[in-house]
């Protein structure tokens, strides 16, 4: 096959990785309705369209689509896949043995830790490939590069490590709430101070000591690396 990928969505995950996938690799963003694959793909030069049908030839089909619609998806997509085509399914609450029962497709893992709202403004992700060979290992590897460190691990991981950071921020929020009223802030401007200081330290504070992570990431200037694995 071909270097063409689909992303079969529109919406904020769909929007990052349409942004991020090199340049050179060929797109078709299939979304319901059209008009949002329509203004995604004009940005990204790809293809829109809002048939199942438009993944006929594409050599990765990226499911990004709500859990509650991965199975119908699948259903719709099948008939339409090209021999060898790989399907990625995105969604952290479904795992690749929830959706085994789909004869004949090959499904594989890539799960994203990270915020989509700070990630549609380039913070990186971590990405977490499961179930894959290494062939696809380094295909999904040159094409997601750009979204952040992309790893091999558990995918069920994944979902367990966005609730872990869900309920620990819950927690320091409400301590936050306390402890700022306590410096005699007016009750309504205390969420204000949160939303507007907490994120950046966060991030401050999750970055101390790991610049050598970060420079084991690269952005800006991936696309001539990640089009030549491609390619390959």
């Amino acid at each position: 096959m071909n270097d063409k990928i689909a992303i079969l969505g529109a919406g904020p995950l769909a929007s990052i990785l349409a942004r991020r996938i090199p340049r050179s690799v060929r797109k078709v963003i299939i979304g319901r309705p059209k008009a949002a694959a329509v203004a995604l793909a004009d940005e990204v030069g790809g293809i829109a369209s809002d048939q199942a049908s438009s993944v006929r030839g594409c050599r990765v089909i990226f499911l990004t689509v709500p859990a509650g619609e991965v199975a119908q998806a699948l259903t719709e997509i099948q008939p339409h896949l090209s021999a060898g085509a790989l399907v990625v399914n995105m969604s952290a609450e479904l795992t690749v043995s929830d959706l085994a029962e789909t004869a004949g497709v090959r499904i594989v893992a890539a799960k994203v830790i990270g915020h989509t709202d700070d990630m549609e403004q380039g913070s990186p992700g971590v990405v977490v490939l499961d179930q894959v060979g290494p062939d696809e290992a380094g295909l999904l590897e040159a094409l997601l590069e750009r979204v952040g460190p992309v790893v091999r691990g558990d995918e069920r991981r994944v979902q367990a490590a966005l609730e872990a950071i869900r309920d620990v921020m819950v927690g320091a929020r409400d301590e936050l709430r306390r402890r700022l009223s306590a410096t005699g802030l007016p009750p309504a401007v205390v969420p204000v101070a949160i939303a507007a200081a907490a994120p950046g330290v966060l991030r401050a504070v999750a970055a101390e000591g790991e610049t050598a992570g970060r420079e084991g990431w690269r952005y800006a200037g991936a696309d001539e690396t990640a089009a030549s694995r491609v390619s390959q």
